[in-house]
């Protein structure tokens, strides 16, 4: 297939999708129509990267593959556009998700004991609804508590590849907040702190989508 036709079906593909495309997915849907191997479509979205370059769109990888963005620069536009639209968050529910993002796997228990109150059930079922964490397992102690972690969808929405890319958590005691603007826009990103040790038993049924901490 010529270059620039397999760059124009890439970048349409790549405009109608809801979701971010692996280079596996966007082999596997041009492969049933046209010829081409994964080292062609890396190629074409590279220069796709470089077509955008002096544009305000951009092609970004997040976990679950590549997707066409605005950037960031335009925010302030969007933020307009998609007002009414964009969800608002309480603090103790950033506070709940930036613990589990940090410290994952995680158990309520956990939670409580680093807040220091008690987490409602609708913050868990907010974040549980949105994808944004899962159980991947159970505590190996009396009662079996859930272990929570994150999920893919909590990086491809904050515009992430992987856990380490989180921001630095503060050297000073405060609640942790991972100071994200809930409106579909990226993130700064850093680094990922070290994870507690923690005794699991984990559902081998479960596929982990994402990287976790080692203990």
């Amino acid at each position: 297939m010529h270059n620039d036709k397999l760059k124009n079906i890439i970048e349409a593909i790549l405009l109608a999708s809801y979701e971010p495309l692996s280079v596996d997915k966007l082999f596997k849907i041009i492969t049933s129509k046209e010829k081409t191997s994964k080292s062609d479509i890396l190629s074409a979205i590279d220069n796709l990267e470089k077509d955008y370059v002096g544009k305000d769109i951009e092609i970004a990888k997040v976990a679950s593959g590549f997707r066409i963005q605005a950037k960031s620069e335009i925010g302030d536009y969007l933020n307009i556009m998609f007002a009414d639209r964009t969800p608002r968050y309480s603090r103790a529910l950033l506070e709940t998700l930036s613990i589990i993002a940090y410290r994952q796997p995680v158990t309520r228990g956990d939670i409580e004991s680093i807040r220091g109150v008690s987490v409602s059930t609708s913050i868990m079922r907010i974040l549980t609804e949105r994808n944004w964490i899962r159980i991947i397992g159970y505590r190996d102690v009396p009662g079996k508590p859930a272990m929570f972690a994150t999920t893919s969808e909590f990086l491809d929405y904050f515009s992430l590849q992987r856990l380490e890319e989180l921001p630095d958590l503060p050297e000073k005691k405060e609640p942790m907040d991972l100071d994200l603007e809930l409106d579909d826009q990226s993130i700064n990103k850093q680094e990922l702190s070290d994870n507690s040790s923690a005794s699991v038993v984990v559902d081998s049924d479960l596929e982990f989508n994402t990287p976790t901490v080692e203990d």
